[in-house]
């Protein structure tokens, strides 16, 4: 789950929560302070929908104080007849009876009394309406807000097109000389020079389940360090797509291409993305007519120059050790940690399982120790266990499985591919 999902539902939160609450308290404290109804006026405000309530208020409110006190500056109303803050008297009183007289009176109207100029009332200056000002605020931010918050929401909410990627990566152009298209497009690639090459074939629509399938090879030449690749279905609600995200390593590359090939299925129309270290990138794309098959030796060919990518000269490499122990598959086992025994010979790796997704005891360790201690050239034994039970090789006694020494897993790759296509030739009869 991408991160902007949980920081747009922090967001709504905030929005259908945090506001009306903002909303009410400074409504409930304004209109005190202007001798409203501040309960009533409260409720109105937090409770009308998209701050209709508080713009409403606004309204309302301007008119209510249009007067200020000329000595303190207070909010006061037409009938005060002095500050209630202050005491500044705001209105002069009638000689003959003493009635406070209004604004704009010729007469007391109590008594008929005519007002002298000299007792005429003083002007109490009218206060600036900020009113109107703070209306057109709310009245154009709060709908860009909802609107900015619906926006943020819909590309980031993952639409619910059914979609399905899978991938085969480390493929060479061998891999694929039984398919002329194929071939000769791998050809007309390296002949362009560097750059990304999509090659694509789109399956015929299938009408019972309204699906959309599409397979690609990606091909990437004039690599001169190792990459990471990925085939990522990426979804909002404007677009969907199939993402092929490259990310550079430090570390030169033993080969100077990278040939990727991916399966999407979706009902929705497919496009496609390649991106290099998180920035998009250009490609050139072909059309296939043809299905974009390979040979059948591909899974263990593949798996092979992983692992013989990844072969160490010691296990004191933690990091590297780390990435080889997790491509032989022995994280799907279960959770565990690694030791390294590297004060004094024999060295040894040792993996401590807190927890095993299956019987410790039916699951065959020998072949990933094997692999270890083939691909890492100072190891001399592999030890796992659970803490109750425990597997232990040795290269010796893994060299005398094979038949040959193990570690020339890590100088002759084809030692390697031939062990791999026997453990699947095993597991296939069986």
């Amino acid at each position: 789950m991408s991160f902007a999902a949980p920081l747009y539902l922090v967001l709504v939160a905030a929005m259908f929560l945090v506001l009306p609450i903002m909303i009410g308290v400074y409504v409930y404290r304004d209109s005190t302070r202007h001798g409203m109804n501040a309960t009533l006026w409260t409720l109105i405000a937090v409770l009308s929908p998209a701050a209709i309530g508080l713009i409403i208020y606004l309204v309302v409110r301007s008119d209510s104080n249009a007067y200020e006190c000329p000595n303190c500056k207070a909010p006061v109303l037409d009938e005060y007849a002095a500050c209630p803050k202050c005491g500044t008297p705001l209105k002069a009183k009638c000689a003959r009876c003493g009635n406070a007289l209004s604004s704009g009176c010729q007469n007391c109207a109590n008594c008929g009394e005519p007002i002298p100029p000299e007792a005429k009332i003083p002007t109490i200056p009218k206060r600036k309406d900020n009113g109107l000002g703070k209306i057109l605020i709310a009245v154009i931010l709060i709908p860009v807000l909802i609107m900015a918050m619906l926006i943020f929401g819909l590309t980031s909410f993952r639409s619910s097109h059914p979609t399905s990627v899978g991938s085969v990566d480390g493929m060479r152009i061998e891999d694929f000389a039984g398919n002329k298209t194929v071939a000769e497009w791998l050809k007309n690639c390296d002949d362009s020079g560097t750059g990304i090459y999509v090659l694509e074939y789109q399956y015929p629509k299938d009408n019972s389940n309204n699906l959309n399938r599409s397979s690609y090879i990606v091909y990437r030449t004039g690599l001169t360090k190792d990459v990471s690749v990925a085939a990522v279905g990426y979804q909002n609600f404007f677009k969907e797509a199939l993402r092929i995200e490259y990310t550079d390593a430090e570390t030169p590359g033993v080969t100077d291409y990278h040939i990727y090939k991916v399966d999407y299925s979706t009902t929705a129309k497919v496009q496609l993305d390649v991106l290099v270290d998180g920035k998009k990138a250009d490609y050139k794309l072909t059309r296939s007519t043809e299905p974009l098959m390979f040979m059948e030796s591909i899974p263990w060919r593949n798996e092979a120059a992983n692992l013989y990518k990844l072969r160490l000269d010691y296990v004191g490499d933690n990091s590297g050790v780390s990435r080889l122990v997790q491509a032989t598959g022995l994280e799907f086992a279960g959770d565990y940690t690694l030791e390294l025994k590297t004060s004094e010979k024999p060295y040894g790796l040792k993996l401590n399982y807190s927890r095993v997704n299956d019987k410790f005891e039916i699951i065959d360790f020998s072949q990933y120790s094997t692999e270890l201690l083939g691909l890492i050239k100072n190891l001399d034994y592999v030890e796992i266990t659970d803490g109750k039970s425990t597997h232990r090789l040795t290269a010796a006694e893994a060299s005398k499985a094979l038949g040959h020494d193990v570690k020339e897993f890590g100088t002759d790759p084809s030692k390697l591919e031939d062990y791999l296509k026997s453990l699947y030739e095993k597991y296939t009869n069986d």
